[in-house]
């Protein structure tokens, strides 16, 4: 995995872009953590299956085309073929709604953006030169097409700031009492612009938490980290592992 924060232009849409490469000699799964942002998928090479966990229907994605993804309610998982490479490109959530309604609808809330083959063989050109810079400018110039100025949703920004800020752990009702707003309207705002409940945002940055905190740290008990996580006892951390990606946290860790 290639990740490359810094070179990214911070005043648009990217907060974070990754290339998943193939190394083994058979098709390789790939399991995608949902992280409350929305996300762009660029097959460079060849085409790649994407499956939402729960669902029993699958997306293929095709090279040549570019695909936008709304903030998923639970993980996904990716199957790519031997030697081909996809970009992932992880977009601030507020600009979700902005982009999607320029797209035309696919299935399970994945969108067309087109297809662009041009753009496709210029981004896998800087990436197999590490030429940042480049792929930087091609990915910011891809998600400003057609894109009017956006207007922000304050409510959304503010309770978005507290959920980051308290890594999930903070309930719905102290999100709406301190922006002085009905839970209704709160939910209301979240669903118009993200598609997820300010419920499942907060459980999402949670499980977050947890498994990044892991993957800092992987000497730290299991145990010891659910309770620093805001988890109630591990039976309500592993009920949200078993939601969110269909498996145990132990399984989890031990998969990655």
């Amino acid at each position: 995995m290639y990740t490359q924060e810094k070179g990214l232009k911070e005043e648009l849409l990217i907060v974070d872009a990754m290339i998943k490469l193939k190394t083994a000699g058979k098709p390789q799964k790939f399991v995608m953590v949902p992280d409350n942002k929305a996300e762009i998928i660029i097959p460079l090479d060849g085409d790649l299956t994407l499956k939402s966990i729960g669902s029993v229907r699958s997306l293929k994605m095709t090279y040549g085309n570019i695909y936008f993804l709304m903030p998923r309610r639970r993980g996904a998982e990716i199957l790519l073929n031997e030697g081909v490479k996809s970009l992932i490109l992880k977009i601030n959530p507020i600009y979700a709604r902005s982009i999607a309604l320029k797209l035309k609808e696919l299935c399970n809330g994945v969108f067309a953006m087109g297809r662009s083959e041009m753009m496709v063989k210029a981004l896998k050109n800087a990436f197999d030169h590490n030429d940042v810079y480049q792929a930087s400018d091609l990915i910011q110039e891809m998600c400003a097409m057609g894109m009017e100025v956006f207007n922000y949703n304050m409510t959304i920004l503010d309770s978005i700031d507290q959920i980051r800020h308290t890594s999930g752990t903070i309930s719905v009702k102290e999100i709406y009492s301190s922006l002085n707003v009905s839970k209704s309207k709160l939910e209301q705002h979240f669903n118009k612009e993200i598609g997820l409940t300010p419920k499942e945002f907060c459980r999402i940055e949670k499980i977050n938490c947890f498994i990044n905190s892991y993957n800092e740290n992987e000497e730290q008990s299991l145990t010891e980290l659910t309770y620093q996580c805001g988890y109630y006892d591990q039976s309500h951390l592993i009920k949200d592992f078993k939601y969110f990606l269909d498996t145990s946290p132990k399984k989890f860790f031990i998969s990655q």
